[in-house]
């Protein structure tokens, strides 16, 4: 099994903030629901891109992953 090479980012964005809180409310626009989780995720994602452009695939999705307001199957891997 490889080494995981990802970092925890910093997520300091009021995007994200809301994406947590509001990810399940029914009433927003975007809702993604309970499923696909994987479209949340991808949110999550792009905006940490647009926040640290050079950060590598791995950071970004294992910071994405332990911000998820939801279970996962494996939270710590990217």
């Amino acid at each position: 099994m490889g080494s995981v090479t990802g970092t925890l980012l910093s997520a300091d964005d009021p995007r994200i903030a809301y994406a947590i809180k509001y990810a399940w409310e029914p009433t927003e626009p975007w809702n993604f629901g309970p499923y696909p989780r994987s479209a949340w995720l991808k949110h999550v994602e792009n905006v940490l891109r647009e926040l640290h452009p050079t950060a590598n695939s791995d950071s970004l999705t294992l910071t994405a992953r332990t911000l998820a307001p939801f279970p996962l199957q494996k939270p710590g891997v990217p």
